[in-house]
């Protein structure tokens, strides 16, 4: 069963939802087999060790199926589907049940098909209502309400052309299409100008841009999000003008553009931190934390401004709306706030929010080590280090190569053989270039990390070392991991080589 949908599945039900499950699985509306429940109380007693071979099928299948029964494979992949359909069913209630306003959708839309019609315009106008009151609506509130509004306009009981209330659903209707439109388009602007800029590709959509960039005011006015994403569009046509000028654009390059797009940032600042908590969905709170983050990247470039951010988001509980903490956010809080020595919040963070990293086959134990010691890297406790990650070894690629940068860059600090290390890593990410888990876009920047510490280390206690070499090696890099601690390493040699020469003149 490795490797299966099944198993997939199985390790998305939460630990804390097993039991509720069971309870799902017993109930007859949704399933009449009792091997099924065997299969899934088969499988909870691997569910730790998911890679045992009593998961063959061939062995499950003794387990379940009647003794003396001979094998059938079909039997088994039917089994296994019937319980992967019950898993999907569970997740589809427990989705229904944890969103209200899907539920409600749903329900109204059940009343309209049965032709329940007191109670399809009760709720239909009711959830209207509640939608209408919302301090801060997204996209998912106005495609809602024009759902809502469509339905209710095209009706049967629903006088289109004599009622009053025709007339405002179709008011409605084309208010709900335009803000949607125009707050879809803004919203996706910026990532594509963000792409344009990374790819050099040029998407184009098929109402030109122009349009959006002179919306009214009374329409920014209705709703913050436009004026954020507005002023992000204009902040990623702005950057990449200053970055590529032509003659025209020439005049840019001075310092009020500069100005202004660092202005363009604050007010984005500002209107997020001012309306983060008054949005319901959490993909809109955590789309704009990642927005700020990477227009302060293109701007102030400050690890105390990054970490201003992250922390908006942490105290804000935008990283956790799903019970996971997306892995590529975690490592970047635990490194700059590492960074800027705010050891014990660091610790404090990872304590608390470790738990919701996805951990596939790696355990949380062993993600904890890794996070663990990169606070004891920035606090120099480089043996520590060394303890916390020497018999690790990670199946999940992203935290398997920052355990080995990490590692070998404490090795350099407490002045250890790092070839074997070294030797082991590159062997790490050839198992993984051959089943196609990193590409050459991966290795590259760590074959180069690889390169410069062994140099690094091969010239350090020599006389005359070739650092001008070295350091010419490294800036010719355009992808290099830890390029800030290389670059501080070479210059302590380069000192430390002018204190010896020194100390033998004086001599």
């Amino acid at each position: 069963m490795q490797n299966t949908k099944l198993l997939q599945l199985f390790k998305a039900i939460k630990a804390e939802e097993f039991r509720e499950f069971t309870q799902f699985l017993k109930s007859p509306f949704y399933n009449r087999s009792q091997r099924v429940i065997l299969l899934f109380e088969y499988l909870k007693k691997y569910k730790n060790n998911l890679d045992d071979d009593k998961l063959r099928k061939e062995y499950a299948f003794k387990r379940l199926f009647p003794k003396g029964e001979e094998y059938a494979d079909w039997k088994m992949r039917e089994l296994m589907s019937d319980l992967s359909k019950l898993i999907e069913e569970y997740f589809v209630v427990k989705e229904a049940e944890q969103n209200p306003m899907d539920r409600q959708m749903l329900l109204i839309r059940s009343f309209e098909k049965r032709q329940v019609d007191d109670h399809f315009f009760k709720y239909a106008y009711r959830l209207d209502k509640e939608i209408d009151n919302l301090e801060l609506k997204t996209m998912e509130h106005y495609i809602a309400q024009l759902q809502l509004q469509s339905r209710l306009y095209y009706h049967d009981s629903t006088s289109k052309l004599k009622n009053k209330g025709g007339k405002e659903l179709l008011s409605g209707i084309m208010y709900n299409t335009d803000m949607m439109y125009s707050l879809a388009k803004l919203r996706y602007g910026y990532e594509i100008k963000a792409w344009e800029q990374v790819r050099g590709e040029q998407l184009k959509g098929f109402i030109p841009d122009k349009f959006l960039e002179k919306l009214p005011q009374k329409v920014l006015n209705d709703n913050t999000l436009l004026r954020i994403y507005q002023i992000s569009t204009h902040f990623y046509k702005l950057h990449n003008a200053l970055k590529t000028p032509t003659v025209k654009e020439q005049s840019l390059q001075d310092e009020s553009a500069a100005q202004k797009l660092l202005g363009m940032y604050y007010e984005m600042k500002e209107l997020v931190i001012n309306n983060i908590s008054k949005l319901s969905g959490r993909d809109e709170a955590l789309d704009l934390i990642t927005l700020l983050i990477n227009s302060a990247t293109l701007t102030v470039a400050d690890n105390r401004e990054y970490f201003s951010l992250y922390k908006i988001g942490v105290d804000n509980e935008v990283f956790t709306m799903y019970g996971s903490f997306p892995q590529s956010h975690f490592t970047n809080i635990v490194i700059i706030s590492c960074g800027i020595g705010e050891f014990e919040w660091t610790q404090n963070f990872i304590n608390k929010y470790y738990i919701y990293l996805p951990d596939e086959d790696d355990k949380k134990e062993n993600i904890i080590r890794l996070y663990k010691a990169y606070l004891s890297f920035y606090k120099k406790e480089y043996e520590q280090v060394e303890f916390l990650l020497y018999t690790l070894e990670f199946e999940d690629v992203s935290y398997g190569l920052r355990h080995y940068t990490l590692l070998i860059a404490s090795l350099y600090e407490l002045e250890r053989e790092l070839h074997d290390s070294c030797d082991n890593f590159k062997q790490y990410m050839y198992r993984k270039h051959k089943t196609k888990l990193i590409g050459t876009d991966i290795r590259k920047p760590h074959n180069n990390f690889i390169k410069i510490v062994l140099g690094m280390a091969n010239i350090r206690g020599q006389f005359k070392p070739d650092i001008a070499t070295l350091k010419k090696d490294l800036d010719k890099m355009p992808n290099v991991v830890m390029k800030t601690w290389l670059i501080e390493k070479i210059a302590e040699l380069n000192k430390n080589v002018h204190y010896k020469q020194k100390d033998v003149a004086n001599y």
